[in-house]
């Protein structure tokens, strides 16, 4: 049987200073540089689930989330598939908090992120969140990734 677990991953973007929120993760799983976001829970929206793991992960009340893609992973030996719904806004409120049990909370530009301890997989992230010509990107325990492009 196949088990299907969402989840989400938003990057918040300040024009003004065209910084992005990051988050040093130390989970060991996940650990480095990554965007904040998490599962989504029974019964909840995946907008809604990306604003509240925002909350939770960084302290900011985020708006306006606009769709930046997906990220489709199958584990082709335990037959896993993890869903993360992409979204990014530059629409927030409040206060950073600097640190939370999942790590450090930051502003970097974009620039900085290329040469940081990246969390897996990111830098790929990275390819979805900024390219409007890619809708999703594919993964597989044995073939990589495969992006895919926006109609």
């Amino acid at each position: 049987m196949l088990k299907c677990t969402l989840m989400n991953m938003c990057m918040v973007y300040d024009l003004a200073t065209n910084r992005v929120l990051v988050q040093d993760k130390v989970h060991s799983r996940w650990a480095g540089i990554t965007f904040p976001g998490g599962h989504i829970d029974d019964g909840e929206s995946i907008y809604d689930s990306a604003v509240r793991e925002v909350k939770e992960e960084t302290g900011l009340t985020i708006s306006d989330l606009e769709q930046a893609g997906l990220i489709d992973m199958y584990n082709t030996e335990t037959q896993e598939r993890r869903i993360i719904f992409l979204y990014k806004t530059s629409h927030y409120e409040g206060e950073i908090i600097s640190e939370t049990h999942e790590g450090k909370v930051l502003w970097v530009s974009l620039n900085e992120i290329e040469n940081m301890n990246l969390a897996p997989n990111t830098r790929e992230y990275l390819k979805v969140f900024l390219d409007d010509s890619i809708s999703e990107a594919y993964i597989t325990t044995n073939n990589g990734f495969t992006f895919l492009p926006a109609k």
